[in-house]
């Protein structure tokens, strides 16, 4: 677990900082200076490319994921590996921009009169698309590296630098609308070609042919696993993208964009997760390639666990402050209460359940994880097409709570009956019994003047947890951190 710690706080430290960055941008600047259609437009447009980079890749990203371990050799330059990647790009571009064309007209015509900015900009989604099938292979193809960090530093902190950065430049007039519009479609655009050149300066990206190192059983291989991660891959791409869709359909570009600054609330729950969990995949993959089961065991529990402990304090810190994140939004954003609290608490429970999702993709069953990304894009679509004209956007976080629960179960109970593996025990009745009674005790606090409020029950959260973990032990890899951190202050 060495080098997940390792590249989990590194990829965490930059997750964070990004963190502080956003929060800025989307609480301050977008709320004050945007108006929920443009905030509504920049969800829309983000939401489309992630899920046409996932589809149109054509499952090459699941193939990379699985079957890359099986070419990967530096010396040979990886045995022909990024050819065929190039030719599935090329192919999977090509069938984008032929339904594109296709589709464009009708996507126009149903949002000329309640989205007519996102009609007007419709043509942005070709740049975003590519540059989104480029950035999540050349990451997963990164991460298989054993780099999990860079994708996360060009993501999760440039990008939001870069967003700071033309807000600001709006804000004080030096841009304009139009410009803003394409100054953020070109920011979304840039990590995918940061990430081509680090590769290509790491001399990582070679193009060389190596069509004979495939045998028959390869390419069968090879495309079973394309065909099954066409849909796979769509699961939580689907999940967090389709909601802002609907919404638009069913309501507006304006609940669009509050939905959106909400969501971003409710998923900084969930961030830790990522690089995470990306450097687990590849020691997932390994380990099954060694049928390793008790390392597996181990990355199962501690991924639960320490998610769980991490995800459980970000969630009690902003729904301990759900009031004064109401007041900094404004009366635009009162609405976003409750989608704050069902898309925290859902996805905290997709923390809860740690690399689940992972140990089954990378295992012989993996296509029965085809069945349960199926089941999570039914039950989504289904909820949300339910809940959306009942209770507006508060209706379609739940709906993406109530998907994300019942595909975790699901996994969860898999993984027990094929592997007898079960990573919970009574350590997290003690995490969420310490929660609980951790925030029956903010109540007792008076609310103070707004920053004060917040620091106050900032720092007790903060505090009271550092010393309960430090003190009880629940998780290992926490104290060890802690203990590094330390002998590190003290040798300064």
């Amino acid at each position: 677990m060495g080098i997940i710690i390792k590249q989990s706080i590194k990829g965490s430290i930059w997750s964070y900082v990004g963190v502080i960055i956003g929060f800025v941008t989307t609480t301050y600047l977008y709320t004050e200076y945007l108006t929920t259609e443009i905030v509504g437009l920049f969800g829309l447009l983000a939401a489309y490319a992630a899920l046409t980079g996932q589809l149109f890749l054509l499952g090459f990203q699941g193939v990379t994921s699985r079957l890359f371990p099986y070419f990967r050799d530096s010396q040979n330059k990886h045995n022909g590996f990024l050819f065929i990647a190039a030719l599935v790009f090329i192919i999977g571009f090509s069938v984008f921009l032929a339904a594109y064309y296709s589709f464009k007209p009708l996507l126009v015509e149903s949002n000329l009169e309640k989205s007519a900015l996102f009609a007007q900009y419709v043509h942005l989604l070709i740049p975003l698309t590519f540059f989104s099938m480029a950035f999540i292979f050349l990451d997963t193809y990164n991460r298989l590296l054993y780099d999990a960090v860079t994708g996360t530093f060009f993501q999760e902190f440039l990008q939001r630098l870069l967003l700071f950065a033309i807000v600001v430049s709006f804000a004080v007039n030096l841009i304009n609308l139009h410009q803003l519009i394409l100054a953020f479609t070109l920011v979304l655009c840039l990590k995918g070609l940061f990430l081509f050149v680090f590769l290509l300066k790491k001399e990582e990206i070679s193009f060389r042919p190596q069509l004979n190192f495939m045998d028959q059983k390869l390419k069968k291989e090879i495309w079973s696993v394309a065909l099954y991660s066409v849909l796979a891959s769509l699961g939580s791409i689907f999940v967090f993208n389709i909601d802002k869709i609907f919404i638009n359909q069913f309501l507006d570009l304006s609940n669009t964009g509050v939905y959106t600054i909400a969501f971003y609330f409710g998923t900084l729950v969930v961030i830790p997760s990522r690089p995470l969990l990306k450097i687990a995949g590849t020691l997932v993959a390994d380990a099954w390639k060694r049928n390793d089961l008790a390392q597996i065991k181990s990355i199962y529990y501690k991924s639960c666990i320490n998610q769980f402990i991490i995800g459980g304090f970000l969630f009690l810190g902003i729904w301990a402050n759900i009031d004064n994140i109401l007041i900094i939004l404004g009366e635009d954003y009162l609405q976003s209460k409750w989608v704050i609290f069902f898309v925290g608490l859902g996805y905290l429970f997709d923390m809860m359940t740690g690399a689940n999702g992972l140990i089954i993709s990378y295992s012989k069953y993996y296509k029965v994880a085809l069945y349960f990304i199926v089941c999570l894009i039914l039950v989504s679509v289904f909820l949300l097409y339910v809940l959306i004209p009942i209770w507006g956007i508060t209706g379609a976080a739940i709906a993406i709570a109530s998907a994300l629960l019942l595909n975790n179960l699901m996994r969860y109970l898999f993984i027990l009956a094929k592997y007898r593996l079960q990573p919970f025990n009574y350590k997290f009745i003690i995490v969420v019994v310490f929660y609980a009674c951790l925030y029956l005790g903010l109540q007792f606090i008076p609310q103070q003047n707004l920053i004060v409020d917040i620091f106050i029950r900032g720092s007790t959260i903060t505090i009271v947890s550092a010393l309960f973990f430090l003190l009880v032990p629940i998780s290992d890899e926490l104290k060890q951190i802690a203990d590094k951190t330390f002998q590190y202050v003290r040798s300064h």
